[in-house]
Parts: structure tokens; sequence; C-alpha cells
């Protein structure tokens, strides 16, 4: 039975994440407070309390509000929302604000080699799927920051646990969202930034996380078929870092030098000081200022 609208946060009767997820009859969490919606579905931390919602064919069959265990084996297409989070983490175990949509959602079995090339281009399907639904000019800053107006909308995680001969593979992102700029904690106004709701393209976090689910799920094949040469022009259009001059900071090593975009494997290219082009598969950004195009840079 569908809870009463007062006590349904998520708006579960507009939540559409593609006919190919709906198709694997996995469960929807929808969790009132976990530490995390991926360790959740990692069966990784404490039981939650929530209520588990399956597809019928029709519509969303709601269960009663009770103590959900970490699932121990998932049912594929599995999707955990929660309304709060009490340890959101980002990359490089960074912690993640709370504060608007929390979602994670099961990736089926992936040889190695192509689950490694998911996570920039999972941002890239995000971002895109964010300026469809909500007209706004998101953009990506590699590998993982969804930006908006210069400062942090969201983010997104890739997260793996090996369980024998077996993996399982999660997908987890963060969106800030809120109706007035206090909305955002007041440490992290000149920084961060929240969609705020917009009745005639989105009212309730199940529409962003129905767009964000779709578009990952329709493009996937393609991806997986085709790689990032297939997606070049797209990420391009959305490069937050384009033509930047950047300090990255990978392992121990720090570097600096001016963003040229991502190779075939969504790896960052940094041209630096000496002229040398690197290409880092992970790191933390920052912006240090603009730099003119030129040489391969301009030519892209």
């Amino acid at each position: 039975m569908m809870p009463p609208r007062r006590r349904d946060w998520f708006g579960i009767s507009g939540f559409d994440p593609g006919e190919a997820r709906l198709r694997r009859g996995g469960f929807l969490y929808l969790l009132d407070s976990v530490g995390s919606t991926s360790d959740f579905l990692l069966s990784r931390g404490e039981a939650a309390e929530g209520r588990l919602c399956r597809w019928d064919g029709w519509g969303w069959q709601v269960g009663d509000r009770q103590v959900l265990p970490p699932p121990l084996e998932p049912r594929p297409g599995s999707v955990a929302v929660a309304r709060r989070q009490t340890s959101g983490r980002g990359r490089l175990g960074h912690r993640w604000q709370d504060g608007g949509l929390a979602m994670s959602w099961l990736i089926d079995p992936l040889p190695a080699h192509q689950a490694s090339r998911l996570a920039v281009w999972t941002g890239l399907t995000a971002t895109l799927a964010l300026r469809d639904l909500c007209g706004a000019p998101v953009r990506l800053k590699w590998p993982n920051d969804l930006r908006l107006d210069g400062r942090k909308l969201g983010g997104i995680i890739l997260d793996m646990v090996v369980q024998g001969p077996r993996s399982r593979l999660v997908a987890g992102i963060g969106v800030n969202t809120g109706a007035r700029t206090r909305d955002v904690p007041a440490g992290l106004r000149e920084i961060a930034v929240a969609l705020t709701p917009d009745p005639p393209r989105w009212s309730h976090l199940s529409h962003l996380a129905g767009a964000v689910l779709r578009r990952w799920e329709d493009e996937l094949p393609r991806f997986l078929a085709e790689g990032w040469p297939a997606y070049r022009e797209r990420y391009d259009e959305v490069d937050d870092l384009d033509g930047l001059d950047i300090r990255l900071q990978s392992g121990r090593e720090t570097l600096r030098g001016t963003s040229l975009g991502i190779d075939d494997e969504g790896a960052l290219r940094l041209r630096t000081a000496d002229g040398a082009i690197r290409t880092l598969l992970a790191g933390d950004v920052h912006i240090t200022g603009i730099s003119q195009p030129e040489g391969d840079h301009a030519a892209r």
C-alpha cells in the first residue's frame, strides 16, 4: 500500500528509473537514515529503518516501515535512496555533506577493464541528465564533481567489494537540493550550491533520481561497445576544467599544469610547465587560474 503522501518524502509515484532497470526486478530501499547508501548495498554497515519497495509492472508497491538489514545478496537492479546519510563520503575519503538526493545503485557484473572506465563516464551521464531535466548549466569537474555556477552541486563515487570469485560494484551520487540559500549549510555557501525545485520540470527527489538512472542505463550499452570516443564531444561541452591551470594531488605527487581534457580511458591530460603531457587516472584537483589555449589543446 502506498504510504500517506505526507510521509512520502521521496515522491515514489514519480520514480521512473527506466525500463531496463525495472525489468531486472530489483528492490528500491527507501531509507529514513543510513550511514551510506553505497555501504548498504555492499552489505556493509548497520541496518536502517525504511521501506522496501517493489515494482509489480503497474506501479510501486511500498512496504511498511521496518528495520532493513543490508542485503547479503541484493537483487540485480536494486537501488537505495536515503533521506539522511550519517557517513556519506566522496572520493579519497572526503566527507559528503548531506542535504538532498543521496542514492546508490547496483551495477551488473562487468569485466574489470570496463568497470575501471565507468567512474568519469557516470559523472558525465549524471551531468547530462540533470542539465536536460532541470535546464541548469551543470558541468563536470574531473573526475567526479558536479558543478553549477562555479560551486559544487554534487558528486559521484564508485565502490566495489570482492566476495570470493565475484565482486559487487555500486555507483553512488549525492546532489544538493533546497528551496532557499539557507538550505546549504552556512559554512559551505561560498563553495556549494543547491538545485531549486522547479515544478514544471521537477518537484521531488524521485524525478532527479529517475532522470539520472534512465540516462545511465540507456547510454551504458553504447559506452561499453564504443568507449570514450563516442562521448568525447559531450564531455568537452561540460568540462569544467577546460583550459584551466590546476594543481592535482595524486598520491604523494603534486602536479601543476593546464587541463587538456581526457584520453580514451577517461584519464585527465595535463600539460605541465615544461611542455610535457601527463595522464592521470585519479587525483584531487584544485583550480588555480585560467590559461590561454595553445598547442594541441587549442586543436582539440
